[in-house]
């Protein structure tokens, strides 16, 4: 079963703070090495606040307060503005809404092995992962008994997703195991119908409060699934 691992991410408008400070700046100055840093509108104070032009808050919002990675819960304070394209390579996308993203904290600060998704990837460059649209190229998920892994059969996408986002590091494995039982349990205790299934898989399709659920596409790649083993779909 065809499948992705990450949310496709809707962008939106960017905040008119981004829009009025982009057009402070000279075509010539566009790869400025300091044009992100000078850009104040990003603290998480902001963000704690809800001011309306904060990038921070804005992305957190339009991706639904879940990594544009691992799909992890996210806030303002302890998320990552993620520049797709990395900023040391591609200095004219530095303030291009387009290429910004928020990500969880990716294990900052703890050793290289255990790092994941922006912290992980750092200034290496996704050629195979493209946040922007679907990922249906042969990727799934395989249950274990206290884990939850991902796999591709395109040896590009997988070596990208062990190798530079480390999506199968063993702490989001488990969370995902963990979100797969709690909603495998509580589908059990209203009855495994397809009614129960179709009414779940919405829920997870859509967000509540402004927020997607934790790990919501692997949900519904397991509820799509089971669906289709009942002819459904």
């Amino acid at each position: 079963m065809n499948g992705w691992i990450l949310k496709k991410i809707i962008k939106g408008k960017e905040p008119k703070s981004l829009t009025a400070y982009r057009s402070t700046i000279s075509q010539q100055n566009l790869k400025d090495s300091n044009i992100y840093e000078d850009f104040k509108e990003t603290t998480k104070e902001q963000c704690r606040e809800e001011k309306a032009y904060n990038l921070r808050k804005q992305l957190l919002q339009e991706q639904g307060y879940v990594c544009c990675y691992c799909m992890g819960r996210i806030s303002c304070d302890n998320s990552k503005i993620e520049h797709f394209k990395p900023q040391t390579k591609n200095r004219e996308f530095q303030i291009d809404y387009q290429n910004l993203f928020i990500a969880c904290e990716g294990g900052e600060g703890l050793k290289e092995k255990v790092q994941c998704c922006d912290t992980k990837k750092g200034e290496k460059d996704l050629e195979h992962i493209d946040l922007l649209s679907s990922i249906e190229q042969n990727i799934f998920y395989i249950k274990g008994a206290k884990n939850i892994t991902i796999k591709s059969s395109d040896t590009n996408i997988d070596n990208e997703i062990n190798d530079v986002l480390n999506l199968n590091v063993m702490v989001l494995e488990q969370n995902r195991k963990e979100v797969y039982d709690s909603v495998m349990k509580n589908l059990k205790s209203r009855g495994f119908t397809i009614a129960n299934i179709k009414k779940t898989l919405n829920y997870y399709k859509s967000k509540h409060n402004e927020k997607f659920e934790p790990y919501c596409e692997m949900i519904i790649y397991f509820l799509t699934k089971k669906l289709k083993s009942k002819g459904v779909l």
